[in-house]
């Protein structure tokens, strides 16, 4: 698939200073520490930001497709779609103003997350939640009523060793559980952002984008090194780029159509046929 060029980027909106709001949300995108505290529209921007839901509004920004389908309002797949429908038009709007008019509402979690509590007689999680209960003897030590306590919920929960939160959020979009940070896939959204801005002056050598970002700093050319060596450093550079912005491709494409963090190959992405040694790329 060829990709489109990128128009002139307009002048950027700034983000309004949010008014204190009242709502108190959960997000189960945030990292462990604080997934599980309640937060206002303007809280929930702060600990929004650098985490993987500004990831998948970046990959969005820069993908060709989103921004095709923007311009357009042609959609190449009914979950491209429906991915328009909830992120809207991400043209020429910072992730401020964007996560405070529509990004916390479509992360948010609809009901609360279930607490451990000490209860009495009524159940606080409601009659649709299974619930476990405890008789604590506070005279045996901590260490020991926490293996006690792993012991039983390996017995009696049902997704004790494949627990997946995403498949228990109530947010009208969710993520997928996958080993992939916020700050790998940044590097990979980096790479693409600045293989698109040298393809416009002519063609983008990937080993001068991994100089630049510095991917691997030990693969830079140095005054000293030999020919021999400038070239085999070239070539690995020119490899490590190149993975990165295969995955960029494939995030974008999957991003578009609601599907996140996802690097798999998709099917709107021409896999390349690259000799063992070549350190140029071409699309």
């Amino acid at each position: 698939m060829e990709l489109p060029k990128s128009p002139a980027k307009p002048p950027v909106k700034k983000a309004p200073k949010p008014k204190a709001g009242q709502a108190q949300l959960f997000f189960k995108g945030l990292p462990e520490d604080v997934r599980f505290k309640s937060y206002s529209i303007p809280e929930s921007l702060e600990r929004a930001k650098g985490t993987l839901y500004e990831t998948w509004f970046n990959a969005l920004q820069l993908s060709p497709h989103y921004q095709l389908l923007c311009e357009t309002n042609e959609f190449p797949s009914n979950e491209a779609k429906r991915t328009f429908e909830l992120f809207g038009d991400l043209r020429n709007v910072v992730f401020d103003t964007w996560w405070i008019e529509v990004g916390y509402g479509i992360f948010a979690e609809k009901k609360p997350f279930n607490k451990v509590s000490v209860i009495n007689e009524t159940d606080g999680f409601g009659e649709d939640v299974k619930v476990l209960h405890l008789e604590i003897p506070l005279n045996v030590s901590p260490k020991t009523l926490r293996a006690q306590f792993d012991n039983l919920l390996e017995l009696h929960h049902p997704h004790y060793k494949d627990f997946d939160r995403w498949h228990a959020s109530t947010a009208p979009v969710r993520m997928e559980s996958r080993k992939l940070t916020s700050v790998s896939l940044n590097i990979c959204l980096d790479v693409y952002r600045l293989f698109l801005e040298k393809s416009k002056q002519g063609e983008a050598l990937l080993y001068e984008i991994g100089e630049e970002l510095r991917i691997n700093p030990k693969l830079n050319v140095v005054h000293s090194d030999r020919a021999i060596e400038v070239n085999e450093k070239r070539i690995k550079m020119s490899s490590a780029v190149s993975e990165y912005l295969e995955k960029a491709k494939n995030l974008t494409a999957h991003a578009t159509e609601g599907r996140f963090p996802c690097t798999d190959n998709h099917d709107w992405i021409e896999r390349q046929t690259r000799a063992p040694r070549k350190s140029r790329y071409g699309d």
